[in-house]
């Protein structure tokens, strides 16, 4: 693993640089689709800001919440650029929280917002997983398979890599189906279907993947929590996917009847 990298005099954190890499591919990639959905670029780069600027915030005062009496010996810490003092589902749910409260206050058009950012959350995913990687966080269960890494004092499935090529492969999936986000603030996918396929494809993957991971917290047996979780996740996704589906196509009959024009639909 690579926690750290030495360039010159400065220790760099390694984990940091590949999010902070992998949140700029991502922005750059979202660029393109804003105006294909009808997005004001300028509200959704604030948009994107708050976001990212509640989830920091709010990851780190989550993880501090956790660990009060360590925090309260060291208060300083809460400024710390230390990217382990920071809780991923508090800063996601606080992230997604100000993105909410934003776009509500704007009216913004949800849905196709969405749509427009998830090339940018597979970036991320992929970004996340080489984070791990070079931390040696999110490890695997011991094995002796061939491939095997030693890491932690063990030999081990490398889940880190696991999880880095199925995200790539979410990713090249999310980019095929994203060409059908038209020019004409049209979409040939229903309003949110893209977002949706994303979820459920990626609660799949995690449900999958999970066997493989040495740190997650059992439920029964060999069931793990962040399996259940991701289980939640894909019937959700599912659902919400189907009844984008079904008003989109709703939307298309009646387009048809007042205009005797077509609608696109998947």
């Amino acid at each position: 693993m690579f926690p750290v990298l030495h360039i010159g005099p400065l220790a760099v954190q390694t984990p940091g640089l590949i999010l902070i890499l992998g949140l700029w591919i991502g922005w750059d990639l979202a660029e393109k689709y804003f105006l294909k959905v009808g997005i004001p670029p300028a509200k959704a780069y604030t948009l994107v800001g708050i976001g990212l600027t509640t989830a920091v915030v709010g990851g780190r005062l989550a993880y501090a919440a956790e660990n009060v009496s360590a925090f309260a010996a060291s208060p300083a810490s809460l400024i710390s650029l230390n990217l382990s003092l920071w809780d991923l589902p508090g800063g996601v749910l606080l992230g997604l929280a100000g993105c909410i409260a934003y776009g509500l206050y704007h009216k913004l058009n949800f849905w196709p917002l969405l749509d427009s950012l998830t090339p940018s959350f597979a970036v991320i995913m992929i970004a996340m997983a080489l984070a791990n990687l070079a931390s040696g966080n999110a490890f695997g269960e011991p094995t002796h398979l061939p491939w095997s890494i030693f890491l932690w004092g063990e030999w081990r499935h490398p889940s880190q890599i696991y999880e880095t090529l199925g995200a790539v492969s979410v990713l090249i999936w999310v980019l095929r189906r994203a060409s059908r986000l038209d020019l004409n603030n049209r979409l040939q996918l229903a309003a949110g279907g893209l977002f949706l396929e994303f979820v459920a494809w990626s609660a799949g993957l995690r449900i999958f993947l999970e066997m493989f991971r040495g740190d997650g917290a059992l439920l029964v047996g060999q069931i793990r929590a962040a399996q259940v979780v991701a289980w939640i996740i894909l019937g959700l996704g599912l659902f919400l996917r189907g009844e984008r589906k079904c008003e989109t196509m709703n939307q298309g009959l009646r387009r048809d009847i007042d205009y005797g024009s077509p609608y696109p639909h998947s």
